[in-house]
Parts: structure tokens; sequence; C-alpha cells
């Protein structure tokens, strides 16, 4: 059979252009974060970022606009496939009215509004706008607003325990071979260390957004927002900690671990057809 029979049909082209570079654009974010991370775990005067934190950093860098505005070019065409995925899910046409693909599309739709915030910050520091923003405030005014609202405290609680079962599936995706099903690496030589970087990548995610989501479900128990904290407070937390240089260095790590296994499994990824 030729490459031509092989290839998939359901995903055009441009659509795997678009889920190549939304890809890679994820994975520098993860590279950034951790980058960002591991220098505040090896300054003590230093403190993690968030993605806000993160971007910031990045626009006050040598050549920053550029690479920002091609970073923010990168996660919209990210948005674009998580959109993609949720409506159309164009992979898994047969079956995408199934409960697992129900579920799996609105996991993707959740992703893909994610990342519209830090398409929108992106860009809003590209015109001049952006600036030294407490995360760590702005994650408690939001919180309080959301615990403002009718059955907002269960809604605050039942946010939580959605991150926290998210942060226990990136557990599993790291001892699961689901990590690297749509990548096909059988004729690489980087096969063991794609591997090994989304296992450290996955591991270290696993953690984070299980911290996140435990700050949130104890905000809302306690009815004090100041406990619910972001990407930046949860690694925050980790650097308080005893030996927290050491649990901070090593999440930075397994974060730009995920971000490169991002960016480099990306060129053997193998669209399906439907």
């Amino acid at each position: 059979m030729s490459a031509r029979q092989d290839a998939p049909t359901a995903v055009t082209p441009w659509l795997r252009w678009v889920g190549h570079s939304g890809y890679v654009a994820e994975g520098v974010v993860y590279v950034l974060l951790g980058a960002f991370a591991l220098v505040a775990a090896l300054e003590p005067s230093q403190q993690p970022s968030g993605y806000k934190g993160a971007l910031a950093k990045l626009a006050a860098a040598p050549f920053g606009d550029t690479m920002l505005a091609l970073l923010a070019l990168g996660l919209a065409a990210f948005v674009l496939w998580q959109a993609m995925l949720g409506i159309l899910d164009p992979e898994h046409r047969p079956d995408r009215r199934t409960t697992k693909r129900r579920a799996a599309r609105l996991g993707y739709l959740l992703n893909g509004a994610l990342h519209v915030v830090l398409v929108g910050e992106s860009v809003w520091r590209l015109f001049g706008f952006g600036g030294a923003a407490d995360e760590g405030h702005s994650q408690a005014v939001w919180t309080a607003r959301a615990m403002a609202l009718p059955l907002g405290r269960w809604m605050t609680a039942a946010t939580g325990a959605g991150i926290v079962l998210f942060g226990l599936f990136q557990l599993y995706r790291a001892a699961s071979r689901n990590k690297t099903e749509q990548v096909d690496l059988t004729h690489t030589r980087l096969r063991g260390l794609i591997i090994a970087l989304g296992i450290f990548g996955f591991l270290a995610r696993g953690v984070l957004f299980g911290l996140i989501g435990a700050f949130l479900i104890d905000a809302a128990r306690r009815y004090d927002t100041a406990d619910a904290t972001g990407i930046a407070g949860a690694l925050s937390a980790l650097k308080r900690q005893e030996y927290g240089h050491w649990l901070l260095g090593a999440v930075a790590v397994g974060l730009i671990c995920y971000g490169f296994f991002q960016i480099l499994k990306e060129p053997y990824r193998k669209f399906r057809a439907s």
C-alpha cells in the first residue's frame, strides 16, 4: 500500500499543520514554565512563575515581541486544533458519540478554553497592555467571585476535584502506553529519549495539577480564597516545603521534559483516519 493510500483522509493537510504547530507551541510554554521554575529553585530570591509570568518574562527578553508573536500564533493553532477535536473529532468520526469520546471531546474543549486565555494574554502584551499582575491575587479574586455565586462553594470544590482527577490522569499516562499511541517511534533512535521525557513530564504535571486542585478544594472547604492558587502558587508551595528547592527543581525539570516531549514527538505523529 502506498504512502498516499496510508495517509488519513479525515484530517486535511492544513489541519495537520495546525495540530503540529499547536502541540509544539504548548511544548514551548512548558519549557518556559519549567525553566523559570528551575531558576527559582536555584535562586532563593526568585519566585516561580505561572503562565502569565512566563509570558511576561518572555516579552521582556531580547526579541521578546517576535518570540511572543510566534508563540501566540502557535497557541492559536493549538486552540483551533482542540476546538476541532472537541466539536468534529475528525479522527474518530464513527465513534465520536460514544460516552468515552464525548468525555474526551469535552476535555479538548476545556483545554482549548484554557489556552484561549494564553493567546489573549500574549496578544495583550504584544500591544503593550500587559502588566506585572500578581497571579496569586488574580486567582483569589476569580475564586471569590465564583464562590459568591449560588452553590459557588460546591462548584469551586467540584472544579478542584476535576483538576485533581486530571492530575491523577497525568500520573496514569506516565505509566501507560497511551502517551505515545498516536506517535510512531518505531524507526527513530530518539524513541527511548522521547518516552523517558514523557514519563517524567506527565509525572510532574500530575503533581502540579494535583496540588492546584487540592488547594482549590481546601479553599472551598474553608471558604477562604487565599488558599486558592494556580501554577505559580503551587510551585511556590513546593518551594516552601522542607527540601523545597529539590522538590521544586524536580518538578521544574519534569515540566521542561514535558515541553520537549511535546516538541520532539511531533515529527512522528500519525493522524488517524475516520
